[in-house]
């Protein structure tokens, strides 16, 4: 049996409708009410179409923006008033595809500080191979364009110039967006050609833009100086700099979809991207319009995304596209720290954010908690009862184990035995933020801090501890050359091969405004932050370098063969195993291999996909372009195996419970061991994959490794092939959780779920009492729905099916010929929506950047009617169906996630009683309900004569729902096909607010 239509839909993209339909729903949570954009064949007048449209339906609307070229040919407009996808939008002629207009949020970097304020060596460029390409080569970006489309540059800045236009560093742009712009009201846009911004508050546009090409050298312009000299990777770039977020506030889709066409038409060699967020799939028009532009000979370049801590499967567009090179972090050699003194040395403190207030130049007296705490690993130290009076005294606590007490029971206990300050020193070197006590000032130094005290005390002596809130140190960090833990893991939900490759991104020192410098109270214009927003305009200056080197005519598939090639895999922090492919792609970026090495193969990378369509036989073709013959020796090597599920926990587990461990590997053979290619040829070798054995079902690890290649003309540094897949059938993944341990422990108390009802379906009542066969269900006071995602999927959906006669749903105004999807509520959030998700986006178990927590949400009884609007349903008998497209979806039931409820009685009435029942064979009914309105007269009582979850009329049952994955089996009420013209009828669905926080907003990073 095939699927029903609304899922077909979901995937084909209505490929039967003249007019293809793209992306997100109408009534998705960060779509713009009534915008919609439009991609026209070329050549044809997209304004005028749009015009004559509107005009001969007699409805008013607003451009938003609009682009024509031999690229794209691309409208978007906002209506004003009602509007229906199916009677307004589809019927435009001559038009290819369209999309709802989606809002993204602005710029959030993890990371804002201050530039240090010593001399540093520029360590970030050398171990890139940067440093080594620009000074042996002299390749620094010269006649390469890289666009920043982001918040706009400060241009005046002297390291970035100081100028706009011919002549300049950055030699143009345009704004389309003005200072004040509102998204949901496109005539507040001021656009112009020019793209300053001195108004955000992180300045992220001008920051990016520093770190592909700024040049702080030799600046004598006061209020610009810095306190040491730097540069950008590509610091004789030009740069566009397109504005397209206004001082604050957020911007449409179809604005930075408008920028990346402009960019490619105004010559941009290169374009930065670092936007993107969450779980998703490549058909937002961004993605379109990278895909064209690409194919035109313009690389793109778009940051991964910082949900590290949310676990696998996290990077989002644009960099899932399959013409971007998506951009994981690496964390850099060194950072600036604020820094105390101990007795005239210097050592790196972090503050408490409950109470930071020490005061500049403040002279510690110092007094150690337990002297022998250190020497005796001592794991709770400065809990229980106060060992003395600390009254007056800065007390020093050692760190210990959190399970013991955190920062602030441990700062807490200090202000308890009387002290003025905490003082609390790590354990070894690793290196995190506090909150420490809200009462006394508190602060974390490192470990060799804590020494330093515990050794001048043991030594007699009084300690000169003198706190600085200017002073700032370069301290090398511990996790540099490794992944940042906040970038965004692959693989992307189908398996393909994201992240492609990694850049700096920890800890980046580059350019600010003036404005955003005096918001954050900096000293100087410079600054740093952290995210992948970083790593991208880093790998993007890369980018630069290797096109000034080999020329702009590469395609896509050879410039990224020689970025993926030469990249460096890292292993993992503190761990002996090399990092997944997942985590890292290729490795980290080299720049002087990138750019001058002689050899190219490809395909650059192996997706391997599952076991049930494991790519055993792999073909790669080694490119000698060297004037003499080379010979290629090929081996390989594991990468740790990513377990991203626990046996019997249906949950993704996310940064601190997901382990990597060194065995399921693949075993690979290579048709030659070595072969010489002569100089200028081309030579094929095969790659035979033995994927490992299922060991243990259900749990889907992630295993990978690196194809090494030497060639005798680069013995130096290795180049190598990433390749990863996943053991077990990823198509059979659960998208529903029915049974999490951990999300139970995790996310339930949170919210008050009982650990036994942590699992996706209806509830009984309040109190989430699990649902028994035939319960009553009080529509007027409410019950809970859990739509727990363990995994993303393209299309779900939540919908009632009425067990009785069909009569008396169409007498209440609902079509039966189609799925009756229902409102639910969240009512922490205050929104209400249609229960379909496109695409559902998995949930984790804190709310991050982009991918959310789960949401309880309230079913009161109403659901989508006939002509698009909320209606009460009628009284009577009822079974739930949750269903969701799985992985590698194909259009027939099997591929179906579906949980399916047993039968219950919705019935009304305040107080929760459920009234007697009457001898009426029929619910009353309200017909003609309209507009979203209650209908009136809908009866609580039972129809007579209804199917219940036997099958069988009044029959009962007692047992515990238990929910169960089913395709189609006889027993279950099959929805039939809806019409073509229902199938996006939720533009309809007018609601205050958004409805669903399981599919995560685009963030920007």
């Amino acid at each position: 049996m095939k699927l029903s239509a609304v899922f077909s839909a979901a995937l084909l993209a209505v490929a039967n409708a003249a007019v293809v339909r793209r992306g997100a729903p109408a009534d998705a949570n960060d779509v713009i009410r009534c915008a919609y954009s439009v991609h026209f064949d070329l050549g044809v007048d997209g304004l005028t179409i749009i015009k004559n449209h509107f005009n001969a339906l007699g409805m008013s609307y607003v451009i938003r923006t609009s682009f024509s070229s031999d690229l794209a040919n691309y409208v978007s407009f906002q209506l004003t008033g009602a509007c229906s996808e199916s009677d307004h939008v589809e019927t435009i002629s001559g038009a290819v595809s369209y999309s709802v207009v989606r809002a993204l949020n602005r710029p959030a970097p993890l990371k804002v500080s201050a530039a240090p304020v010593q001399q540093n060596p520029e360590f970030i460029h050398t171990i890139t191979g940067v440093n080594a390409l620009r000074k042996n080569n002299g390749f620094t970006g010269k006649g390469i364009t890289v666009a920043i489309i982001d918040s706009g540059v400060y241009y005046k800045h002297p390291a970035l110039g100081g100028c706009l236009g011919k002549g300049c560093k950055v030699i143009g742009g345009y704004d389309f967006v003005g200072d004040v712009y509102d998204v949901n009201h496109p005539e507040s846009a001021v656009s112009d050609s020019d793209p300053e911004d001195n108004c955000s508050e992180a300045s992220h546009g001008t920051h990016v833009a520093g770190i592909v090409a700024a040049d702080a050298r030799n600046i004598t312009t006061p209020g610009f100086v810095p306190a040491f000299e730097f540069t950008g990777v590509a610091p004789e770039a030009s740069l566009l700099a397109y504005r397209v977020f206004s001082c604050d506030g957020k911007t449409g889709n179809d604005i930075v979809t408008t920028a990346i066409y402009q960019a490619a038409k105004d010559g941009a060699d290169v374009l930065n991207l670092s936007l993107g967020g969450g779980p998703s799939f490549n058909d937002e028009d961004q993605d379109i319009a990278v895909d064209t532009i690409s194919k035109a000979g313009h690389f793109v370049i778009a940051s991964a995304g910082n949900d590290g801590a949310s676990g696998i499967m996290t990077t989002g567009n644009p960099s899932n596209s399959r013409s971007a090179l998506s951009i994981a972090s690496f964390d850099n050699v060194a950072a600036p720290f604020s820094a105390l003194t101990i007795d005239d040395e210097s050592f790196i403190y972090s503050l408490g954010s409950l109470n930071p207030n020490f005061q500049d130049n403040q002279v510690l007296d110092i007094m150690i908690n337990n002297i022998d705490a250190d020497a005796s690993d001592l794991m709770n130290d400065g809990t229980g009862q106060p060992r003395q009076n600390a009254t007056g005294k800065a007390l020093v606590i050692r760190w210990g184990d959190k399970s013991f007490g955190g920062s602030k029971a441990r700062c807490d206990y200090a202000a308890k035995s009387g002290a003025s300050a905490c003082i609390i020193y790590v354990n070894d070197d690793t290196w995190f933020s506090i909150a420490g006590s809200a009462q006394i000032p508190s602060m974390l130094v490192t470990h060799s801090a804590g020494k330093a005290l515990l050794a001048a005390v043991k030594a007699g002596k009084s300690p000169k501890v003198v706190f600085s809130a200017t002073k700032k140190i370069m301290s090398p960090l511990p996790t540099a050359g490794t992944i940042s833990s906040f970038s965004s893991a692959g693989l992307d939900i189908d398996l393909n091969f994201k992240p492609d490759i990694g850049g700096i991104g920890g800890n980046v020192l580059s350019t600010v405004s003036p404005h955003s410098a005096e918001f954050h109270k900096y000293t100087e214009t410079y600054g740093l932050m952290s995210g992948t927003s970083m790593s991208g305009p880093y790998v993007a200056g890369v980018a630069a370098l290797v096109l000034q080197a080999r020329g702009k005519a590469i395609g896509f598939d050879q410039f990224r063969g020689f970025m993926l090639n030469q990249a460096s895999p890292k292993k993992i922090y503190q761990r002996n195993e090399t990092n997944s492919p997942a985590y890292q792609g290729a490795g980290l970026v080299n720049a002087l291999y990138a750019a001058t090495s002689k050899t190219l193969v490809l395909p650059a990378s192996l997706a391997l996909k599952d076991t049930e369509n494991h790519v055993a036989s792999n073909k790669l073709t080694i490119q000698n372009k060297d004037t003499v013959p080379v010979t290629y020796t090929f081996s390989y090597k594991d990468a740790a195996t990513v377990n991203p599920f626990k046996t019997g926990d249906d949950f993704t587990q996310d940064a601190t419970t997901i382990t990597f461990t060194d065995d399921q590997h693949a075993q690979l053979s290579f048709s030659e061991k070595s072969i010489t290619v002569a100089a200028g040829a081309s030579a094929e070798i095969t790659v035979q994959v033995v994927a490992p054995k299922v060991t243990v079902a259900d749990t889907y690890p992630i295993y990978g490794g690196y194809i090494h290649i030497v060639a005798s003309n680069q013995e130096d540094y290795e180049m190598s092939i990433p390749y990863a897949g996943v053991i077990g059938a990823y198509k059979n993944k659960s998208i529903w959780t029915r049974k999490s341990a951990s999300l139970a422990a995790r996310w339930g108390p949170t919210v008050g779920v009982p650990a036994e009802s942590v699992t996706t379906g209806l509830f009984a009542d309040r109190d989430f009492t699990p649902l028994t066969a035939n319960a009553a269900i009080n529509g007027t006071e409410g019950v809970p729905v859990l739509a727990l995602a363990a995994h993303t999927s393209r299309f779900a959906s939540i919908e009632v099916m009425y067990q009785g006669d069909a009569s008396v749903l169409k007498a209440a105004g609902f079509n039966t010929s189609s799925p009756i999807f229902i409102q639910i509520v969240d009512e922490k959030a205050g929104a209400a929506g249609v229960s379909t998700f496109i695409p559902l986006q998995r949930n984790t178990y804190v709310d991050g950047q982009s991918v959310l927590a789960p949401v309880v949400y309230t079913f009161g009884g109403f659901a989508v009617d006939a002509v698009g609007n909320f209606t009460q349903l009628p009284a009577g008998m009822y079974k739930m169906k949750f269903s969701a497209v799985k992985n590698f979806a194909k259009v027939d039931d099997a591929d179906r996630d579906e949980i399916i409820t047993p039968v219950f009685e919705l019935f009304y009435g305040a107080g929760g009683a459920k009234p007697a029942p009457s001898s009426s064979s029929t619910a009353a009914t309200a017909t003609g309900a309209a507009s979203g309105s209650t209908a009136t007269g809908a009866s609580s009582e039972r129809p007579t004569g209804v199917a219940t979850s036997s099958g069988a009329a009044g029959a009962s049952s007692s047992a515990t729902y238990i929910p169960v994955v089913t395709s189609a089996s006889s027993n279950a009420y099959v929805a039939p096909k809806p019409t073509a013209s229902n199938l996006y009828k939720s533009s309809a669905l007018a609601v205050a607010a958004s409805f669903v926080s399981l599919v995560g907003g685009l963030l920007m990073f």
